[in-house]
């Protein structure tokens, strides 16, 4: 089970900026173009020849930059390869507001980053993922 760590108050810049984006900005996955869903503001999990990384769904102008996984962006020797698959791709599609469940993870995330949390992990298990905010000793850079 690896688990990715990454810079919360990156990770919240780029999901706030997906969450205030015009809807018409919004990109849909090729999953949900093809079942005609809705498309809602989310973060999108990426591997690809870089590393791995969230990056918003947004293609609104002034997107923050991509928040990489610690260890794992273009200037690291780690291969992100193992991540589910060969090809670069979307790993996970993580919504940042449910209107069913009216679940809020970008609530979720501005909650965390006030009570001095600074770091977002990931861990990916068999069959799905794992989302945790913590208290990193050493702050993620």
């Amino acid at each position: 089970m690896p688990t990715f760590t990454f810079a919360l108050a990156e990770v919240l810049d780029v999901a706030t900026h997906s969450m205030l984006a015009p809807t018409h900005t919004l990109r849909s996955t090729y999953e949900q173009c093809v079942n005609e869903e809705t498309v809602h503001a989310a973060l999108w999990w990426i591997r690809d020849h870089t590393g791995t990384y969230l990056t918003g769904n947004s293609t609104h102008t002034g997107a923050p930059h991509d928040a990489y996984a610690h260890g794992y962006g273009p200037d690291d020797d780690n291969d992100a390869s193992h991540i589910l698959g060969a090809d670069d791709q979307i790993i996970h599609v993580i919504p940042l507001h449910d209107p069913a469940t009216r679940q809020c993870l970008h609530s979720d995330l501005i909650n965390a980053k006030h009570d001095g949390h600074d770091t977002l992990t990931i861990t990916l298990t068999d069959d799905a993922y794992e989302l945790h905010s913590l208290r990193a000793t050493t702050p993620t850079p």
